[in-house]
């Protein structure tokens, strides 16, 4: 399962993550930096506006021409009572003084210039300081519009969310042929595509079964008039003959209803216990061995766990195919650990294992069939469906074929004791 630090999901909330504090880490380091060059300007302008106030009053100046240069310098006349008073307390004006005293203070605000005499106190401020109100208000914005930006992009992105739920569905074999079109972007479009394209799949698979019911149901109704035809036959043993074919045509319609369920994903699958001796008498009657069987059985208590009907299916195609193309028709069945083995004499497989897993696969380089039909595609099938391992190997002249963790270890019933 998708661990959510693997997610697009958590990639986007750390690439959101990053932008943000980068952003306010550029935005605070060039507030900080315009702060500072404006304190070192501030400390600049005062000693010039000190200086140049000297000057003007050490040459005879009035307190208009004062003004006048405090106007061109961008200074404007405030009222702030507590600046005035602090100013007022240094270096009080003299009782005996005549003419424009001038007083100025440096503070983080701004510089404040106060010109003092008998009559007037104007306090006087640097308007010519930036405030930095705006680039608060400014970067206050861009965070909000990168959180916006980022909650739009999840927002597009939920639907993955919704159609990887219904991937999943649709990969369990529900089918949900509703669609809502919520966007129109390439996810959108995705959304879309995929919906069109289950619906299509649902539509085929319901043809196919519908298309194979109708022929097992065909099939059914001539096997169930022959079977009583067969009943009337006088003779016993064609009579057995034939009845045992019929009813072997009703179980191959049967066990080709359940393979048609696994491929389709329709098959519930049942594990219980049992004991090899009872499968492989059922396999017998399914392959119509009632006499001089050439199936040895080496462990007849051996206790298998598996679906009952779906493990006959593919030890009947192993047994079978163990048969037909031995060397002297016989073949060997003996349990080991937790596995299952069949050995037959003949010739090594020339392909590797998993070319005969093909439907109907032939061997190309013989004019004689060296194939397996569907036999072996059955097995495949029916064996990974029950979470079985299956291999092969070539050992002393004969075909090995194994079935992995299908076998109780260490399993022997006890047998009642009869009575004396």
């Amino acid at each position: 399962m998708l661990s959510f630090r693997h997610s697009i999901f958590f990639k986007i909330i750390i690439l959101f993550l990053c932008a943000l504090l980068s952003f306010f880490a550029i935005s605070y380091y060039f507030i900080q930096d315009h702060i500072e060059n404006e304190n070192l300007l501030s400390e600049l302008r005062y000693s010039q506006f000190t200086t140049t106030i000297n000057e003007i009053m050490q040459y005879g100046g009035n307190i208009q021409i004062i003004k006048q240069y405090l106007q061109t310098m961008q200074f404007a006349p405030v009222e702030e009572d507590e600046i005035k008073r602090v100013l007022q307390e240094i270096n009080k004006l003299p009782t005996d003084f005549t003419g424009v005293f001038a007083k100025a203070i440096n503070t983080q605000n701004g510089i404040y210039i106060l010109l003092e005499t008998h009559d007037e106190t104007t306090l006087y401020k640097d308007n010519s300081r930036k405030s930095y109100e705006d680039f608060y208000i400014i970067t206050l914005i861009g965070i909000v519009l990168l959180t916006f930006v980022f909650f739009i992009v999840l927002k597009s992105l939920m639907p993955l969310k919704i159609l990887k739920g219904q991937i999943k569905q649709f990969a369990d074999g529900t089918f949900n042929p509703q669609y809502e079109q919520n966007t129109k972007d390439e996810i959108g479009e995705l959304y879309y595509e995929f919906h069109k394209a289950s619906n299509k799949i649902k539509n085929l698979n319901e043809s196919r079964s519908l298309l194979l019911r109708s022929i097992m149901h065909e099939l059914k109704t001539p096997i169930t008039k022959g079977r009583i035809v067969a009943e009337m036959v006088q003779n016993d043993s064609q009579k057995q003959q034939l009845c045992s074919a019929f009813m072997r045509l009703n179980d191959l319609i049967n066990e080709f209803a359940k393979i048609e369920q696994i491929n389709s994903q329709s098959y519930h699958i049942n594990k219980q216990e049992f004991l090899l001796y009872d499968l492989i008498h059922h396999a017998e009657e399914m392959l119509l061995i009632h006499e001089s069987s050439p199936i040895t059985l080496e462990t007849e208590n051996a206790l298998i766990k598996a679906d009952f009907d779906l493990f006959a299916i593919a030890l009947k195609n192993l047994l079978d195919n163990a048969i037909k193309y031995s060397t002297d028709g016989k073949v060997r069945v003996y349990t080991k650990n937790d596995k299952l083995y069949t050995s037959s004499k003949g010739e090594a497989l020339q392909y590797p294992l998993e070319d005969y897993f093909k439907p109907y696969f032939k061997n190309e380089k013989t004019s004689q069939s060296q194939g397996f039909g569907l036999g072996m595609y059955i097995i495949k099938n029916t064996l990974d469906n029950q979470g079985f391992d299956f291999s092969y190997k070539y050992e002393d002249g004969c075909n090995v074929f194994i079935i992995h963790h299908c076998v109780v270890e260490n399993y022997c019933p006890i047998k009642p004791k009869k009575a004396d």
